[in-house]
Formats: structure tokens, C-alpha cells, sequence
């Protein structure tokens, strides 16, 4: 009991001081950048915390992202681009490192400390040295302004006493909340943080001796590539795909161009855009999904390592992330999660389902065994209390080969329920395994640069390319092609082959 009393008012003691520093914090904890020249918001975290804090996270991103793409020629090329901008940053103490994530989403990012990351599908469709610079450049403003470090400060402060007081303690509250930094690394910048990240790529691109206009002439190719994705996905082409670069960076030409125009400490006359040398170092490379990790075929999902298929219902539009397939239908009515599980072979698909993978919490209704092409499998429903009100939940696992097992969960919302019902039944029983040959005739897509010869057409150009009948409509985006232009004769295309 006195051990007790004494550990408590310690405790009490310890979380009094912290409230006192927070409060602090809300007027005292401000530094003035050396970039922006600006008074900003960094909390308790020091330069050093940035550089420990991206440490931290950048395996989990890297991860989160697919991995490193696997191949030293082209992270040498893009590491020495970033270091070559990142030679005029004001922060020089930042360890800068520059990865190319295998990912075929249009992204880049950045997080505290100096880690910038460039998707494997950004490279396809940049079509110059300049305008990888300004996507480089861009995000080394973003780490010199401190904008995702001012994030981590505020949602620490913004979880108030009881965290301070946890970390006064002793407590793992700080870890949990410095794990969600990669998360804030990815969310959508205010358009007065894309502003100063844009002054401030301009300022490094040009004094590196890079034409600044590179910014806009990539930004208008996003635009295209957003506009053509959406009709892939039958979605409204006025609306941003929520993973790609517009999203996470809203920005508009006419937004950058006026960051060029006051862009402080730019270099005049920087005029370098290097074209040819940059599809030198692209060409060959993988283009859209790595069969490693699964392929995405329409609405089908194949993976020929693991040997399984499924599809989706018609219109439905499917993300492949290292660790789960999502799928979505247009109105965001119905959610498909797949992913997989270890399972001992003594275990029932309905026992699994109730008992470890619902919990007791949750009481599936109408728990059923199934048999989905020859596997043993089973479904139940709930009806659960989401965040934005009640969804429906129909859990499915599949065993497939001794303990490894499959699981969809279907989330619909209840209105929708009936309406889909038909559609993901469908689904379910369209898992199957791959026969051999089938997996092995799913072969990766690279990138190839090619001379356009006589008489060489768009058509002719983009056969092989993997998006159906936007085939031709990608291949003008990939190559800065408008509506009625053809290749130039003798000159340099990107296209796509299998």
C-alpha cells in the first residue's frame, strides 16, 4: 500500500510538470526556420529528432510501399539527382537519402530528417531530368521547411495530458505516437506548405542548374494521367485518385507558376532539362504491377507466386498493397479487404472465424461452412458500429494449403447490403487457385524506349501496352503527346511491353 501511494504521487508529480511544459509549448516552442525564414511550430523536437524520427520510420514506409525497387543503376541515378539539389538546402545537418519505392502509384514523399521517396511509376511518366529534379526538389522543401516535423508536434500536443503524462512515466505513448509519422508524411500538405515546398524546390533546382518550368510541364502530365486513370476506373475523370501525387500534393500550374515568379534565392537562366540521358536510364524498367507481389487485371487480382486469382465486381476499382488487396465500387458503398492468415490445420474455417479472428466481441450470424472451388471455407455476417455509423461485416476464410488461409471481409454499408449481395457472392466463389502454366504466363511489363520510325503510328506504338482501349490515350500521356499529335519521326517514345 505504501509502495503504491508512493508510486502514484510521484506520477502525479511527474504528469503536473509535463502539463506545465505543454502549456508552455503553446507559446515558447516556436523556431525560426532558416529556409522559409518563418517562425514555425516544431514542438520538442529538435534537428536531431527529425533525423532519429525518419530513421524510425523509414523502413516502415519503404515497406508500406512495396520495398525498395531493385535496381542499383536507377537508385544511383536518382540518389545522385537528389544530392545534387540537395547540395543548396539550408539544412546541410540532414543525412539526405533518397530511395525509389517499388510502387506503380504516381507519388513521392518525404520525412523528417532528410528521407525522400519516389514511386517507381513517378519515373514512367517524367519525361526529363528537370522534371524529376523539380519532384526531388520539391520534397527537399518540404524536409527544409519542416512541414511533416510541425505535423508530428502538433499531434503529439494535440493528444493533450494524458499522453505528456504517459511519457513522463515511462510509458510507450510516445513510440505509438511517433509510429504515426509516416502516416502524416502522406497526407495532403495546406496549399501555403505546397507553396513554400514549390519557392523552395525552384531555389534548389535552379542554382543545381535545372529549368524551374520542369515543375509545371510535369504537373500538366499528372493532370492528363489523372484525368485518363478515372476513365479506366469509370470514375468521373474531374476526380483525383486519393493515392496519387494530386492528391497528396494539391497543386495547380498556375499556383507554381507563381512560386517561380516569387521564388526567393532562384539562380536566372538555369535552362538544363537533359531529356535523352533521363530515358537512358529508364529504359527497361518494370511498369505497373511487380507479378512478385501480385498483378491487377481489370478487376481480376492474380499472383503467380502465391498461385491464387480472385475478381472483383464489375466497375470496382482494386489497390494492391504489400500486405492486403483493397477494392472499392464507385460510390464508396462497399469495401473489399483481402489478405492472408496462418491457421493450424486442427482449426475449423468456423471456429477461425468466431473465435480468433471475430472475437468473442463480435457474434457472427448465419456461421456456415462453404466449399469455394474444392476448399474448405466458411461465412457469417455482423452488423458493427463503424466510425461513420453502422456497416455490415461478411467474413470468408478459405484454407488453401495446409495452415495457410485466405480471408475476404465484404463492408458494405447496410442500405447497400442487399445490392451487393449478388456481386461479392460472385466474388468469393471466384477464388481459385493458378494452375502452373497459367502463373507462368503472367510476365511483368517494363518500359521500353524506342526510335520512332516511318510511318510508325500511336496505335502501333501503344499495342502492347496493358490499359485495353485507353491504350493509345496512356501512351500520349507517357510521351507529352496531345490529342492529334503523332511521334516525331527519328525522335524518342516511351511504351510498354510485356
Amino acid at each position: 500500500m505504501q509502495d503504491k501511494t508512493r508510486s502514484f504521487s510521484r506520477r502525479g508529480f511527474l504528469q503536473t510538470g509535463v502539463c506545465v511544459a505543454a502549456a508552455g509549448c503553446l507559446g515558447g516552442c516556436v523556431s525560426t526556420n532558416r529556409a522559409t525564414g518563418d517562425t514555425s511550430f516544431t514542438g520538442l523536437m529538435s534537428i536531431q529528432d527529425d533525423i532519429e524520427l525518419g530513421r524510425r520510420e523509414h523502413p516502415k514506409l519503404v515497406k508500406q510501399f512495396g520495398g525498395e525497387y531493385e535496381n542499383p543503376r536507377l537508385q544511383s541515378y536518382v540518389a545522385r539527382l537528389g544530392e545534387r539539389a540537395a547540395a543548396y538546402a539550408e539544412y546541410q545537418e540532414f543525412p539526405y537519402k533518397f530511395t525509389i519505392v517499388n510502387s506503380p502509384i504516381i507519388n513521392a514523399f518525404a520525412l523528417p530528417g532528410g528521407f525522400v521517396y519516389i514511386s517507381r511509376g513517378l519515373l514512367s511518366f517524367a519525361s526529363n531530368e528537370a522534371e524529376l529534379m523539380g519532384v526531388l526538389s520539391h520534397e527537399i522543401g518540404h524536409v527544409n521547411a519542416r512541414h511533416t516535423a510541425e505535423r508530428v508536434s502538433s499531434s503529439q500536443l494535440a493528444q493533450g495530458l494524458v499522453l505528456l503524462g504517459a511519457v513522463a512515466t515511462g510509458s510507450r505513448a510516445l513510440a505509438q505516437a511517433g509510429s504515426t509519422a509516416a502516416g502524416l508524411a502522406l497526407q495532403s500538405f495546406s496549399r501555403e506548405q505546397e507553396f513554400e515546398a514549390d519557392s523552395l524546390g525552384i531555389r534548389y533546382m535552379s542554382r543545381a542548374g535545372y529549368d524551374p518550368d520542369a515543375m509545371s510541364t510535369f504537373l500538366a502530365t499528372l493532370r492528363e494521367y489523372t484525368q485518363v486513370h478515372a476513365k479506366i476506373q469509370g470514375r468521373d475523370p474531374g476526380v483525383v485518385d486519393e493515392t496519387n501525387l494530386m492528391a497528396t500534393h494539391p497543386r495547380t500550374i498556375e499556383r507554381v507558376q507563381r512560386a517561380r515568379q516569387q521564388a526567393v534565392g532562384a539562380a536566372p537562366g538555369a535552362t538544363r532539362v537533359a531529356r535523352e540521358p533521363y530515358l537512358s536510364q529508364i529504359d527497361g524498367m518494370l511498369y505497373g504491377d511487380d507479378p512478385s507481389q501480385g498483378i491487377i487485371d481489370g478487376t481480376a487480382f492474380k499472383h503467380p507466386d502465391l498461385r491464387l486469382a480472385f475478381t472483383a465486381p464489375e466497375n470496382f476499382t482494386l489497390l494492391n498493397a504489400p500486405d492486403q488487396v483493397v477494392a472499392f465500387s464507385p460510390d464508396r458503398a462497399a469495401t473489399i479487404l483481402f489478405d492472408g492468415a496462418k491457421v493450424p490445420t486442427s482449426r475449423s474455417m468456423q471456429a477461425y472465424l468466431q473465435q480468433d479472428w471475430s472475437g468473442a466481441q463480435i457474434r457472427l450470424q448465419d456461421l456456415e461452412p462453404i466449399n469455394v472451388n474444392g476448399l474448405q471455407a466458411a461465412t457469417g455476417w455482423a452488423r458493427l458500429n463503424g466510425d461513420q455509423g453502422p456497416v455490415d461485416l461478411r467474413g470468408v476464410a478459405i484454407r488453401f494449403d495446409g495452415e495457410q488461409v485466405y480471408r475476404f471481409r465484404f463492408i458494405t454499408e447496410p442500405q447497400a447490403t442487399e445490392r451487393f449481395s449478388q456481386a461479392l457472392r460472385e466474388t468469393t466463389y471466384s477464388f481459385r487457385r493458378l494452375d502452373p502454366e497459367e502463373a507462368a504466363r503472367i510476365t511483368a511489363h517494363r518500359l521500353l524506349v524506342v526510335p520512332v520510325q516511318p510511318g510508325d503510328t500511336v496505335a502501333g506504338l501503344s499495342r502492347g501496352m496493358p490499359h485495353g482501349r485507353y491504350n493509345e490515350e496512356m501512351f500520349r500521356v507517357l510521351n507529352d503527346l496531345t490529342g492529334g499529335q503523332t511521334p516525331p519521326s527519328g525522335g524518342l517514345v516511351k511504351t510498354v511491353a510485356s
